[in-house]
């Protein structure tokens, strides 16, 4: 039964399979990012919560009453969460606008995202081979099955609290593993709505929790004797955290971290036609997305064209209300993210670099509240300056031209990070030549980010594993074998 709470103001917690009320735990306010004030507030799970979900989570594993449904009842299960998501459309289209500011026009495309990703669970199971299979080899005969590692702590970002909520709860309960799921305190709402659709479910007690809480309640989770795998989405710094947490247990981890992202624009790419959707495609939710093509490369030899038509592409884009279908650039999530972008472009300046379009927030007085940015371009920059090495996180884009695509492929390498290339092109068959010179875990062509059902991950300081696919759920496989005696 759905708790009796409105969508912006929680009372329980669900640990468990049970909504749960506990007057010891604290309150997380949460602020709307248009008007910065307070719209709802939701517990914030404590220590003990941790306990209690952990616990339950490995005891359900224990006793096998999940994993040992099989593959296939898995993953009708799996069926039932993406109808009730599709049920609750509405409501997490409405409070990704609300907690998170995100646009009113990209709003559907998270809820459908994740029921996606969760309704890909039916065929997966049908191609997955979990085993027992034997292998006859020249030194004798075993079988080998694949079976789930055990609980799973998932530790989703601020950004994308429903689609990479989805990404992990999905396959981990495919692979047959119970979850507890750690959530950002900056977006929270969300969350709540998805415990409600997994509550209306005929799933096992200790299947799945979920915890609103800061970074402190994340790495006790991470470090909770019991759990298989860690899954974690955010900063390379948080990331290394989580990762020296593991090493303590040897808990195997995916990690899907930051990125400096670039959009390699090739020769044969006219400025006026693509122009348009660079701009609009590396400033998708103000740039608050992990994978953002946060650099562009443009051919030396159309160098003035494309600046010029990215500086008029940058300059229409809408930025206001986030309800409005018709706005493009919504506020950043928090004071502290505001800042955050402020600093980065002051610094460029600072360094010698050309603010092209905006580089300040938007003026009026519907802006004199809330965290906005106009989107900003930024030229004149070098491979060494802040602006090209760290992950923004904000509508700020950097220009820059290449002479060759030698010297293109070396600029879009010359990263740290791996995350998520570009290329821009009339011709798809030189950019599919292209991609596998590219050190990302993904290439996109002629649009931007991951399809999020296939797999996705990082190179470099960008992460390890993957996420969405086959091969996202064997991240929650381990590999045995029982190896047979010589008369069998």
């Amino acid at each position: 039964m759905i708790h009796p709470n409105s969508l912006t103001r929680r009372d329980a917690l669900y640990i468990a399979g049970t909504w749960t009320e506990d007057p010891a735990r604290a309150w997380i306010d949460v602020e709307s990012p248009v008007t910065e004030e307070v719209i709802g507030r939701v517990p914030a799970a404590t220590t003990a919560d941790v306990d209690r979900a952990v616990a339950a989570a490995v005891e359900l594993h224990r006793q096998g009453h999940w994993r040992n449904r099989g593959i296939v009842e898995r993953a009708k299960a799996l069926a039932a969460i993406a109808d009730g998501i599709e049920r609750r459309a509405a409501d997490f289209e409405a409070l990704y606008t609300l907690d998170q500011g995100g646009l009113a026009a990209f709003a559907h495309f998270t809820a459908a995202t994740a029921a996606a990703v969760f309704r890909d669970s039916e065929p997966l199971a049908q191609q997955l081979d979990l085993g027992p299979t034997r292998r006859d080899t020249t030194t004798g005969s075993v079988y080998v099955s694949r079976e789930p590692v055990g609980p799973v702590a998932a530790i989703v970002p601020w950004n994308a609290p429903l689609v990479l909520a989805a990404a992990k709860i999905a396959p981990a309960l495919l692979a047959g593993c119970p979850v507890v799921i750690k959530i950002s305190p900056e977006t929270p709402l969300v969350s709540f709505v998805l415990a409600e659709v997994f509550a209306e479910a005929d799933l096992p007690v200790g299947l799945i929790s979920f915890l609103p809480g800061d970074r402190d309640l994340g790495r006790y989770l991470t470090s909770r004797p019991g759990i298989g795998h860690i899954s974690f989405t955010g900063s390379t710094a948080a990331g290394r955290q989580v990762m020296a947490t593991a090493a303590e247990r040897m808990t195997r981890v995916t990690l899907e971290l930051g990125g400096k992202s670039a959009a390699l624009v090739l020769d044969d790419a006219e400025p006026e036609e693509f122009a348009p959707l660079l701009a609009a495609g590396c400033t998708v939710q103000t740039g608050q997305v992990c994978t953002t093509q946060s650099r562009l490369l443009v051919p030396a030899s159309k160098g003035k064209e494309w600046i010029d038509a990215l500086t008029r592409a940058f300059a229409t884009l809408v930025v206001g209300d986030p309800a409005d279908k018709n706005t493009a650039i919504g506020p950043l999530v928090s004071r502290a993210q505001l800042d955050r972008v402020e600093s980065f472009v002051e610094t460029a300046r600072q360094e010698g670099a050309t603010v092209l379009t905006g580089g300040k927030k938007p003026t009026g007085s519907q802006f004199e509240r809330g965290h906005w940015y106009s989107p900003t371009l930024i030229t004149g920059t070098s491979p060494t300056m802040q602006i090209n090495r760290e992950e923004v996180f904000g509508p700020v884009i950097t220009v820059e031209t290449y002479e060759d695509l030698e010297a293109g492929i070396e600029a879009v390498n010359d990263t740290e990070f791996g995350l998520s290339n570009g290329i821009f092109t009339s011709d798809v068959d030189r950019a599919l030549a292209i991609a596998p010179r590219l050190e990302s875990g993904v290439v996109a062509i002629n649009s931007a980010g991951p399809n999020i059902t296939a797999p996705f991950g990082g190179l470099k300081m960008s992460g390890m594993g993957r996420e969405g696919g086959i091969e996202g759920v064997e991240e929650f496989l381990e590999t045995k074998q029982v190896n047979l005696p010589e008369s069998s």
